[in-house]
């Protein structure tokens, strides 16, 4: 088949990960397959997969609001005409307001589009008016995909209802580069690292807030935020407050993460929801013992409580505080769920999502 895969950017992000690996997969298994961005503001952070066509579409550079109506004409005019000059038999989008754009622009075009959620649609608000529009439009698509199943009960449950699938995103094996050293800006002694775009729901100032209780306790420990973001200034603020500033690195986003982790000693995910939390399935994947809020929706399905990582109340700075507390200060049980935490590669392998694609490409083509 002709597949076409639309994203706002190939921007840093998980979705934008995720994107490039299924582009990637289908184009291995025979499929001509084409990536159209939206934004040309947003300098690529992904390189395009070998095998995979890349078009930008020409459309207004930058945010724009639902009542900038003459903008989003414009960019589903242009989405329309990149889109439709690859002749696609197929539309997969990903992300929640390029989804309904998407949907928007091949209304009535014969040309089945499916649509990706990469965070959970009853927790991730987008604003009254894009709320509207996804739950009018989303009926529309030949299939909604979820990352987990608890997500997945919700989407089933919306009004109208949703012809919803749940797909777990891929763990891929981690790549070192070879001769890799410790980063730098890790600091000497041991580190626990956080990693994520830096927003508000990632909960890296409930992350701050535990690890300033922690500070005096283990003087060996830092703490190091992998990303980048709208709330880097806020964070810093809090940095400072909490007296952490010599504690906590905040580097920015790294192009080889596997790179950093592969030295972290400790893996925390502080978010007040996920979609799935592919930053810590990579952590886990490089070998390191992970703590996690068990959020919806996804932490849960990914650690196993006890076997290769541990759960906390969402929310509870004072028992993340206490998870992580258990783990710096008992290098044995680290250890030992560090040893079984690569395991989630072959629990989310790439072969069973690129089959669970497969098989959902069949059932919606023409």
């Amino acid at each position: 088949m002709r597949i076409t895969l639309v994203i706002n950017s190939l921007g840093g992000g998980g979705a934008e990960r995720v994107l490039t690996r299924l582009a990637g997969g289908l184009a291995r298994a025979g499929h001509r397959t084409d990536i159209v961005t939206l934004d040309p503001s947003i300098p690529d952070f992904y390189q395009v997969p070998s095998g995979v066509a890349r078009t930008a579409a020409k459309a207004p550079a930058g945010e724009c609001r639902w009542y900038q109506l003459s903008r989003q004409l414009a960019r589903m005019r242009a989405l329309r005409r990149a889109a439709s000059g690859q002749g696609p038999d197929l539309l997969i989008s990903f992300v929640d307001a390029t989804n309904i754009l998407t949907l928007a622009a091949f209304r009535g075009s014969g040309v089945p589009v499916i649509v990706c959620e990469h965070t959970d649609p009853s927790m991730h608000r987008i604003g009254p008016h894009w709320e509207l529009l996804r739950r009018l439009l989303y009926p529309s698509a030949a299939r909604v995909v979820m990352l987990t199943e608890d997500a997945l009960r919700r989407a089933r449950s919306m009004v109208p209802a949703w012809n919803a699938v749940a797909i777990p995103n891929p763990v891929p094996a981690p790549v070192f580069a070879p001769g890799a050293a410790r980063p730098a800006f890790f600091g000497p002694g041991r580190n626990a690292v956080a990693m994520g775009r830096l927003y508000d729901y990632k909960g890296f100032d409930l992350l701050l807030r535990a690890f300033a209780g922690l500070a005096g306790r283990f003087p060996d420990w830092n703490l190091t935020i992998l990303g980048e973001g709208p709330e880097r200034a806020a964070l810093e603020t809090l940095r400072s407050e909490l007296g952490l500033a010599g504690r906590v690195a905040m580097p920015g986003a790294s192009p080889a993460p596997h790179d950093a982790l592969k030295f972290a000693d400790l893996f925390v995910l502080p978010s007040r929801y996920e979609g799935f939390g592919m930053a810590l399935a990579e952590a886990m994947a490089c070998g390191v013992a992970p703590v996690s809020f068990d959020c919806p929706s996804g932490p849960g399905t990914i650690i196993r409580h006890g076997v290769d990582g541990l759960l906390v109340p969402p929310g509870d700075t004072g028992e993340l505080a206490e998870a992580m507390a258990s783990l710096m200060g008992d290098d044995a049980g680290r250890k030992a769920l560090a040893a079984r935490a690569p395991e989630v590669v072959e629990r989310f392998s790439e072969e069973n999502y690129l089959k669970a694609w497969e098989e959902l490409i069949r059932a919606v083509r023409p």
